[in-house]
């Protein structure tokens, strides 16, 4: 009696076990392939993304090449004038930057300096450790330099999203036709999770681009070197969630304290502080209208893995991806833990209608 009903427990702890093993695998097997699995992820996150207006010239009327191959062409047009836009500044920028860590590092030995001075007992290993101003900017020098390297395939990926947004009117007749066992409730779970990506996504861009367009009206205001750029990290770093706007804020203000006066740093903290309060904290709720059915933990430890795994794109395309593991895994009994542990508050997470067909959400 004893054995049996220990059965089912141990054919539990057995599919916790194969489920976390075939993880492991492919996580490791797609870390390997980054070069390639990188630039296909960007193409998913930029036909997602462009799966909204394509859906809107559609009902009215226009067919769907037609649609594809208009929205392309915008979105090739405003990635080609906000890169030769940005080219200039991020070379420069870099440039730059080990002059400024080098001058960071000297006005950090100047300030200990002087608190020894007055007597304390101060170790400079130890402020290094604690608070190091240069390596701040030397990640931003990482995070642009590794995206810079992901867009060096810019052509395969324009393609990549093509061929994704051609292909997507045929995905309904695929998944329709298909005889496999629950085809239609994988179906339905896919319609859900097209529907919450792109609501993210979407709102994500729109939140960003207006947050990038107002820090660099004010910092152009602020007469503040490199104006553009910090907007279009803020842009980017918007989609990095709970820290991005912190870490966007970071290397300018500590530019700032070699460039600028001290009201001129002030007035570009307060700059961030309202533009993020604003944008962030009032305007993004209102519009989001939905949670994404993740907890917070889960949310910043998927930022921490996915930028180990794929670098600068995984972190900001974290919460998509921790969205598609968080799917997969409630669709098989011995799996379903995994989604529970990543899954929010049910109480709390109001739902959005799910979009009529799939293929207008991909």
């Amino acid at each position: 009696m004893s054995a049996k009903a220990d059965t089912p427990s141990a054919h539990a702890v057995r599919d916790a076990l194969l489920t976390l093993a075939s993880l492991v695998v492919v996580l490791a097997g797609a870390r390997y392939a980054s070069n390639l699995v990188v630039p296909f992820l960007l193409a998913m996150f930029i036909a997602i993304l462009l799966s909204s207006p394509i859906a809107m010239l559609g009902r009215r009327g226009l067919p769907r090449w037609l649609s594809v191959a208009l929205v392309s062409l915008l979105a090739l047009g405003v990635l080609g004038t906000v890169f030769v836009l940005l080219g200039a500044s991020v070379k420069a920028f870099i440039n730059a930057l080990p002059a400024y860590q080098e001058q960071l590092t000297l006005l950090v030995d100047a300030w200990v300096q002087q608190l020894v001075d007055l007597g304390a007992s101060i170790d400079r290993d130890d402020i290094a450790s604690a608070f190091d101003p240069a390596g701040a900017l030397g990640f931003l020098g990482s995070f642009l330099s590794g995206l810079g390297d992901t867009l060096s395939h810019f052509f395969l990926i324009l393609f990549l999203v093509i061929f994704i947004l051609g292909d997507a009117e045929s995905f309904q007749r695929k998944m329709s036709g298909s005889d496999a066992a629950g085809s239609g409730r994988y179906y339905a779970g896919l319609q859900d999770l097209a529907a919450a990506m792109n609501n993210y996504i979407t709102t994500k861009t729109l939140i960003g681009a207006l947050t990038g367009v107002l820090i660099t009206i004010g910092m152009a205001l602020l007469d503040v070197r490199f104006a553009l750029l910090w907007g279009f990290i803020a842009f980017l770093l918007n989609f990095v969630p709970n820290i991005g706007s912190v870490i966007a804020a970071v290397p300018p203000v500590l530019l700032s304290l070699l460039d600028q006066d001290p009201l001129t740093t002030g007035l570009m903290i307060a700059l961030y502080l309202l533009v993020n309060t604003l944008v962030g904290n009032i305007l993004e709720p209102r519009i989001m209208g939905r949670r994404m059915g993740l907890s917070a933990l889960a949310v910043f430890l998927s930022l921490l893995f996915w930028g180990w795994m794929f670098g600068p794109v995984g972190m900001l395309l974290s919460v998509p991806l921790t969205m598609l593991i968080k799917f997969l895994a409630e669709q098989q009994p011995g799996s379903a833990w995994l989604g529970t542990l990543l899954s929010g508050d049910p109480q709390g997470a109001s739902e959005a209608p799910a979009p009529d067909t799939v293929q207008d959400q991909l």
